[in-house]
Order: structure tokens, then sequence, then C-alpha cells
């Protein structure tokens, strides 16, 4: 029989919330129980894109008409266009470093109509750059509740080094991603999203639908976001006939072997070279093209309740042999995120994991690179499909708050591989890298905005600190009410712009739990783990031992104690021992033999010294 007490404490605080925060609270688009007000909106740009890649020079040029909804009360005189391939532009700040010969002129835009009016974007009243940005000042203002369309033709040159989430990765493969100028986030927070892309922070995108068309030589196969249109006239029959097994399959099919490119059977004779594909209510789209790729792809039962299935596919070069198994890892991915964490069924119809150069998430692609090591390919692979959720799933902006979708990714990932049979080597992936910074001033409040730090903190953060935020939660609350509130969390954000206080919020409410004690430790203070064993007493029949918290931060206390006859015992209390600012937590454990060690601490609690963990008999 396990007693405690506390000794101790403060009351409980609420959350500072910012201005904006406050504004949207009063206006009604956000509330205070973690829902969408009733006035909430956000804006949203359908995109019908007809690209031509021609890897002889690496030009990419295209063509887009992009009808865009303004669902806001405002009155938009003027329109923020994401350029994102000008990372890559001569004088572009940008924290990646790019190889000399991937500077260009960046993306040039040939024609710009704005409803009726043509735009002279040389004209500077009219337009001008700002980093990745292109401000525009239409003649005529975009209204509330009305929409406008543009039409934009553009080119520019594909990198083929400094593959910065983008560009070639060998002679006849490409993963291209930010290839189309799109409309800014325009949201009821922030208004304009005029942050500059510089290659460390990642993206926030509005939802919108997507008809797009890829034109690439005539050997080439292309994957992509979405769902393929008219797949049959670009893969030869029997390409088609094994693509349609694996529809069908909960095995891994071989949709394209290397003696298929043999045999010349992978391409259409009457292959136009021209590929198309849909995706509706998506934040993105990236494409991929090969020709000497092999595919693997099976299906995946995602709801059971609706057996509806989604398509998971590999795309490699068979000379990275850790990529044989990636088909298999993406499939159980899938399951397990499915049925098991979130438990919510896979979002989309399919999913690509493309053999690339570097580990980044799109809607329904994957640029991985190979891996050394199987572990190393399970983790990634699990980490990168489970973006998925977030911040595919929920719109999130991971530009400001890289934990709300690095964070949930890391903990999916930990959870995930280890039933791959991969468990992490440091229990929750980073952990270790975030003890190492956490109680100096690199430890930044998660609260802060991550656009305005880079390096260890950015990454500690995102990733470590995020994902062990999660766990610690979830330890704390039990696996039925947290899932219970994380469902919630989703199904109220799904296809919408969360914030942080929505997080929190929805958390607070689906719980019937005021958590904010914990939000405040945890994203708001200079706080740090470090649990420490402060005194250990025992007589005849008890034992009193007092765990002190140093660094303030409150994650759980588990102990593991070994008796004189050879017995161990775990003893476990969640974080919210620590509710309310206590720092000092007695266990009485009642005693059948003495005590002659006791150990702080576990695989996934993180702890800053943990020197003071140990309590051996003398």
């Amino acid at each position: 029989m396990i007693l405690a007490g506390v000794a101790g404490g403060a009351s409980a605080q609420s959350l500072h919330q910012t201005a904006a925060q406050q504004s949207a609270n009063k206006k009604g688009t956000r509330t205070n129980t973690g829902k969408p007000g009733p006035a909430y909106w956000q804006n949203s740009g359908d995109y019908d894109i007809h690209v031509n890649f021609n890897p002889a020079n690496n030009l990419l040029s295209g063509e887009e008409k992009i009808t865009y909804f303004n669902n806001s009360p405002d009155t938009l005189k003027r329109l923020i266009i994401h350029l994102l391939p000008d990372l890559y532009k001569k004088g572009v700040k940008r924290s990646s470093n790019i190889d000399p010969k991937d500077e260009n002129e960046g993306l040039s835009i040939e024609l710009m109509k704005i409803g009726n009016e043509q735009m002279d974007i040389s004209n500077k009243k009219k337009a001008f750059h700002s980093g990745t940005n292109l401000m525009v000042m239409p003649k005529d203002v975009v209204l509330p509740h009305t929409k406008i369309d543009l039409k934009i033709s553009w080119h520019y040159t594909v990198n083929t080094g400094s593959q910065v989430r983008t560009g070639m990765v060998d002679s006849g493969s490409y993963f291209i991603a930010y290839f189309f100028p799109r409309i800014a986030v325009y949201d009821d927070i922030d208004g304009w999203d005029d942050w500059s892309y510089n290659g460390m922070q990642e993206f926030y995108n509005d939802f919108g639908n997507f008809n797009v068309e890829i034109k690439v030589p005539f050997n080439d196969v292309v994957w992509a976001t979405g769902e393929r249109i008219g797949e049959e006239a670009n893969l030869g029959p029997a390409i088609m006939q094994k693509l349609q097994q694996a529809k069908n399959s909960e095995k891994i099919v071989h949709v394209i072997d290397s003696a298929d490119y043999k045999n010349q059977a992978v391409i259409n004779s009457d292959n136009t070279g021209i590929w198309r594909f849909k995706a509706n209510n998506v934040s993105d789209f990236a494409f991929a093209l090969s020709d000497h790729y092999v595919w693997d792809a099976s299906t995946v039962m995602v709801d059971s309740a609706s057996k509806r299935k989604t398509l998971v596919s590999s795309a490699y070069n068979t000379i990275h042999r850790d990529y044989f198994d990636v088909a298999n890892q993406a499939h159980e991915s899938v399951y397990y995120m499915s049925h098991l964490y979130p438990k919510v069924p896979f979002p989309f119809p399919q999913i690509t994991i493309f053999d690339g150069t570097d580990q980044m998430e799109y809607p329904m692609m994957v640029n991985d690179n190979p891996t050394e090591t199987h572990k190393d390919a399970v983790q990634l692979t699990s980490h990168e499909i489970f973006h998925s959720y977030f911040p595919f799933y929920m719109g999130i902006n991971e530009t400001k708050y890289a934990w709300m979708d690095e964070g949930w990714a890391t903990i999916g990932e930990s959870v995930i591989s280890p039933l791959m049979g991969e468990p992490e080597d440091e229990g929750i992936y980073s952990k270790t890298r975030y003890e190492r910074i956490s109680g100096t001033d690199k430890d930044m409040p998660l609260i802060t905005n991550t656009k305005l730090y880079e390096g260890a903190a950015y990454l500690s953060n995102s990733y470590g600190k995020g994902g062990l935020c999660y766990w610690v939660l979830q330890d704390m609350l039990g696996d039925k009410l947290y899932f219970k509130a994380l469902h919630q969390y989703m199904n109220d954000w799904h296809g919408k712009h969360p914030v942080p206080y929505d997080f929190f919020y929805s958390f607070n409410n689906a719980t019937g739990k005021n958590l904010d004690w914990f939000w405040k430790k945890w994203f708001y203070e200079w706080v740090y783990p470090d649990l420490a064993i402060n005194k250990m007493e025992q007589n005849k029949g008890a034992a009193k031992i007092t765990i002190s918290n140093k660094g303030g931060l409150p994650v759980p206390i588990y102990l593991i104690i070994s008796f004189d006859k050879g017995e161990t015992k775990t003893v476990h209390f969640g974080a919210d021992v620590w509710k309310d600012g206590k720092t000092e937590f007695v266990v009485t454990q009642k005693l059948a033999s003495k005590i002659t060690s006791v150990r702080l601490g576990n695989d996934l609690t993180p702890d800053k010294n943990d020197l003071d963990n140990h309590w051996t008999e003398k």
C-alpha cells in the first residue's frame, strides 16, 4: 500500500493571453472552451495548376488559376503571395547553406492577373518583393465574403544540390516541393502571414482543393499529393494490373520492379508524359519523379466502421537497401496510427514515402533520405507519416509554434517505433537533447514564437520538450481521459487553424480539469526537469521517501524500490503531485522487509541531473 503526503504550495493562476488572443475571444472567433467561436472564419484557395518540368535543363514552368475565398469580415487591400523557390534567390536571407551553383534569380513571374487587372509587378506601387514574399496591391480590393481569381504564369530553375526539402535526388530522380506561387494565410489572430521562408522554420498554409497536371519526360513515373486521375493513360497494362492488386492487398505488392524497366513495361506506349492528380481539402501539394525507381505498395484498413482504406507506397532506388522494408514500415505505421495512437482513422486516401534527400512531410507525400540502420528507417518513417495529422489534418502554424506539430510527431514516433521492434534509444526522441539545454538560457519557454530562435533551442523545443510534454500529460491524465481530450481537440480543429490556447482550453474542457497550472509551468516559465531523492527514512514497519522538485517542471515520479529479500517494486505518481507550485512530495511505504535501495526516474522521464536520483543503504 502506498500513502502520500505533500508539502509547500501556491494557488493556481489563469493563463496569460496575448492581445491578439483576447481580441479573437472578444470577436467570437475563439473561445475559452477550446472550441472554435461562433464567428470563427478562415480563408481558402483552390488551385488549378499546369506545370512542365524538364530535367534536361532543370527548368520548371507553370500556369495556375487560384480562386481565393475571403471569408473574413475584413476588406483586403493587398495580397501576399509566397514564392518559396526564392529561398535560392541571390540576396535572400536564409538559415540554410546554399551551394553557389544553386543560387539563381529565383521564381520569375511572366504573367499575373488579379480579377480583370493585369498586374505590372515591376511597378513598385503595385508590387514589391520582401524575402520570399511578393506583396501585391490590386486595383480592386477584395471585399469580405467574396472571392477573386488570380492567374499566374511563372518559371524557375530547380536546384541540383543544396537540397533544402526539394530538388534533384539523382540524375533521373527529383522531389519537387514549394514549386508554385500561393497566397499566404490571412487569419483571425495575426492577419497576413508575412514571414519570409529561410529554410529552418516550416510552414503555415490555408486548406484548399488542388487539380494538378504535371508534364515530364516520357519515361518518368510521377508520384504526388492526391489521387491519380486517369493513370491508365500513363502506366503500362502490367503495372496497372499490379497497382489494382495493391489497392486490394494488405500484403506488399511490387507494383514496379527492376525487371519492369528492363522489359519496358512501366510506361504506356500512348503516354504523353502528362500526369494528373486531384486532392481536396489539403494544405499543400508536392510531387516526385524518377525514370528508375521501383514502387512497392499495399492497402491498410484505416477505419473499421466505414471500411475506408489507404494505399501506402514507397518509391526508391534499389541501391538503398534500407528502403526494401520501408513499404512495410509505412503500412504498419498507418495501421497503428489509425487504431492505436492517435486512434484516429488515417485522413488521406494514399501516402507515398519517396527515397529523397531530406526528412520532410507533405500531404500524402514524404521526402525521406536513405538511412544507415533499420532502426533509423523505422523511426524516420513513423515520424514523417505522423505529420499527416499534425499539421495536415489540422492546419497548424508550424512557423510560429513548431511544437504543435513536431512534438506530436515525436511522441507518435516514440510510441509506434517500439511496436515495430525499434524503440528509441532514449525513451522519447530528443529527450537527451532537451535535457542537455534545460535550465540554461537556451531553454526557451514553449510558448515563445518559434520564428524568434533557431539552433539547439529550436530543435530541443520543437521535438524533445514538445514530445515530452505530451507524454507527461498522458501519464498524468491516464489513457481514457487523455484520448478523450485529444480526440475532442482534433475533431474540433480538423481542417482549421488552432493556436496554443485552443489546445490548452480544449484539454481543460474535455477533461473537466483546470490544467492551467500545468500549461503555465510547461509553456510559460523558465523551469526545467530535475527531481531528487531529498530524504529517506525507514523505521520498523514504514518508510518515508521525500522527493524534491529542484527544477520546478512538473514531471511524474517513478520509484524503483529494492528490498533486502531480493524483491523490487515500482511506485508511480503523475505530474499533478506538483500542482499549485508544490516542491516536495512524501511517499510513505509500508514495509514487510527492509529497503536497500531506491532509484528515481525511468527511461521516459527527463531529468537534468540524475546523480541525486539514487539512495542506497549504507
